[in-house]
């Protein structure tokens, strides 16, 4: 889904002035030349959560073909998205060294002059033919001394011995648009190895920073380590304990208090961790495999239907007041959990799976306010008809098809996963004109006898039908504005 930018005539007016040339506006992207503006649109220059992208000056002309190629990527991102699809192109494994001569050039990985006191707790650290006095910090554990800077990137390398494996493009992609409007947190590990800064900790993160412009990385170098050492603390770190301190959502804390032992167990072992894994872990230990899925599922639910946010919860006769309940738990679950949570167990690594799940929740607990706003209200006989056990399987069925039709995902497969995603702002603002329209429709204030007959009914095609045959359909709850989605891909 493309950005749509609200603009004036005058901001227009300005913005195509500084992109004209010889009388002409050009493209920000293909540099093609154009009479007037009417082939032409407006798109952000850098992510607008960057730190200097507010105002006229963060927006560039662009031709209407590349605007619809951008989506929800900024110019830079684009570009940037391009320039890696082409690094990533050839068949040879890409390290670190390959990203420093793509962006900085061949001068690369040169060689630093250190001198370090009689005390040991100073040094000097000449670079460019300057001088830099640093402190000297010694690890308790191992005796082994350090040094924080930030260093030139021309300066470091890839460290072969520690760091062999190769770059990947999905992460390196990730970090890099993270990166771009976010500070690193921490620093690079290396380690000074015959006046070459070796990095062997943060490849990816280094060369994010780098592909995103920076030409200056936060270090810690170590000065005379134990090879053999370092290499192990490094394997460990990246393998048994770096999911300890990286989970963050609520899913991850809540599968640590349920299974407790078996979680800080499965840890333990060797390997990726993922939540196909944990399964087949707990299913070694004695559970059932429908079993264990369904206890994960339950985790994922419980997270969702406790959060904070969710204003819907309260409707819910099983959680809030009996009174105030417009559908149960097992209507939720059955209708609208099932229909766009994606079932676990997922079996990518778990860092990406917590990631996802985290947007996941955020996504639904936003999709059940939504809803919430739209269809519970003063007029309780529209809320009873839309909450009637087919009509629920029927306009749920709708919403989905409608998010995915909207994000552009035509397959049953990307609908499985349809809000692990990041869905932006303005695709959400779209998604609930689209709710507000679905349930504005005046079939669900009818009364006639084939739309009772059909509202008491509990087989969703039956309603479905009977819907249709009113006017409310997918082509039509996306036929209103002209959204940019292609409903011939849709069958309703």
């Amino acid at each position: 889904m493309a950005v749509k930018l609200k603009l004036s005539k005058k901001q227009q007016q300005l913005i195509n002035k500084k992109f004209s040339k010889d009388g002409k506006i050009e493209c920000r992207i293909c540099g093609k030349k154009w009479g007037s503006s009417s082939g032409l649109d407006y798109h952000y220059i850098a992510p607008p959560l960057a730190l200097a992208s507010d105002g006229l000056d963060n927006i560039a002309v662009v031709c209407k073909s590349h605007k619809k190629d951008l989506k929800n990527l900024s110019i830079l991102e684009y570009e940037g998205w391009k320039k890696m699809e082409e690094f990533f192109s050839t068949n040879k494994p890409r390290k670190l060294d390959d990203v420093l001569q793509q962006k900085i050039g061949k001068d690369t990985g040169l060689a630093v002059k250190v001198n370090i006191n009689d005390s040991q707790e100073m040094l000097e650290l000449d670079l460019d033919d300057c001088k830099y006095q640093i402190p000297v910090s010694v690890c308790p554990s191992t005796g082994y001394r350090y040094f924080y800077a930030v260093l030139p990137a021309r300066y470091l390398h890839n460290d072969i011995e520690l760091q062999p494996r190769p770059l990947e493009m999905k992460r390196l992609w990730e970090l890099y648009q993270h990166l771009l409007v976010h500070s690193q947190l921490t620093p690079s590990v290396c380690r000074l190895k015959k006046n070459r800064i070796l990095l062997f900790d943060g490849q990816h993160k280094t060369a994010a920073q780098i592909w995103a412009g920076r030409t200056d990385i936060e270090c810690k170098v170590y000065l005379d380590p134990e090879v053999r050492v370092l290499k192990e603390t490094n394997l460990i770190a990246h393998d048994r304990l770096r999911q300890m301190p990286f989970f963050s959502s609520v899913l991850i804390n809540k599968w640590a208090d349920l299974f407790t032992e078996e979680w800080h167990q499965y840890l333990g072992t060797s390997g990726e961790k993922s939540e196909a894994g944990f399964v087949s872990f707990l299913v070694q230990r004695g559970k059932k495999k429908p079993e264990a899925t369904n206890m994960i599922a339950s985790n994922i639910y419980d997270s969702i239907l406790e959060d904070e946010q969710n204003r819907f919860t309260p409707y819910i006769s099983d959680y809030g007041q009996p009174d105030q309940g417009v559908v149960s738990l097992g209507q939720l679950k059955q209708n609208l959990f099932k229909k766009f949570i994606a079932r676990p167990p997922l079996k990518m690594d778990i860092e990406d799976s917590d990631e996802l799940r985290e947007l996941e929740r955020e996504n639904m607990v936003k999709l059940l306010n939504l809803i919430q706003e739209a269809t519970i209200g003063q007029d309780q006989d529209k809320t009873s008809h839309i909450y009637s056990q087919g009509p629920m399987r029927a306009w749920s069925t709708l919403v989905r098809d409608t998010i995915a039709q909207l994000l552009g995902l035509y397959d049953q497969v990307e609908r499985k996963t349809l809000l692990l995603r990041d869905i932006s702002p303005e695709d959400w603002d779209i998604i609930e004109e689209k709710i507000n329209r679905l349930f504005g429709h005046r079939v669900w204030s009818e009364e006639n006898e084939r739309g009772i007959a059909s509202f008491s009914s509990s087989k969703e095609d039956e309603v479905i039908d009977y819907l249709r045959t009113r006017g409310l359909s997918v082509r039509w709850i996306l036929s209103d504005t002209g959204t940019r989605v292609n409903i011939n891909n849709f069958v309703d």
